[in-house]
């Protein structure tokens, strides 16, 4: 008697509460977003989560999809390509894809490296792909990125162009 008591005090509080579960999966698929883009799992609710989703499958135009193949390319010929971690990527007037990664370094360490892509000459200009002596006109090219710093600046500034770092960002977090 004392059991069906309970089971009906028990049922009779749970009538008419509705509780929401989330399957293991969607919640690992919710934290992992949320995580690519710095966000704490304590913060990441489905609201935000669904902004998220929504903002990582906006798809790429054709310029961006090229500087991610070009980006792709780069990544390959890198000692442990697993280890880039792109810091930025920006496009002059010029239509010089301009990019400053990170990675592991034969030695073992971490090392930040800068290069250019001539979209015009379907060419890289960076430390592996210029061959020395460079031509006057290759000199011109890998300055393409900055312009020289003045007497007031200690760095040099980026040429008129647009950064596309948050656009191309994403597709090497996945």
């Amino acid at each position: 008697m004392k059991t069906l008591l309970a089971v009906m005090l028990l049922s009779a509080l749970s009538f008419g509460q509705t509780t929401t579960t989330q399957d293991a999966d969607a919640l690992e698929a919710q934290y992992k977003t949320c995580a690519k883009h710095s966000i704490p799992a304590d913060k990441c609710t489905p609201e935000i989560y669904r902004q998220l989703k929504a903002k990582d499958s906006v798809p790429l135009d054709d310029e961006t999809k090229l500087v991610v193949d070009l980006i792709k390319e780069y990544q390959s010929g890198m000692k442990n390509p697993e280890s880039m971690q792109i810091r930025r990527v920006y496009i002059t007037d010029r239509r010089i894809v301009c990019l400053t990664v990170g990675g592991q370094n034969g030695m073992g360490g971490f090392s930040v490296s800068e290069a250019g892509y001539v979209i015009e000459k379907k060419k890289w200009l960076d430390e592996n792909h210029v061959k020395l002596p460079m031509s006057q006109e290759d000199v011109a090219w890998v300055n393409g990125c900055e312009k020289s710093p003045g007497p007031f600046t200690r760095s040099p500034k980026p040429l008129p162009g647009r950064d596309i770092t948050d656009k191309v960002k994403p597709v090497f977090l996945k």
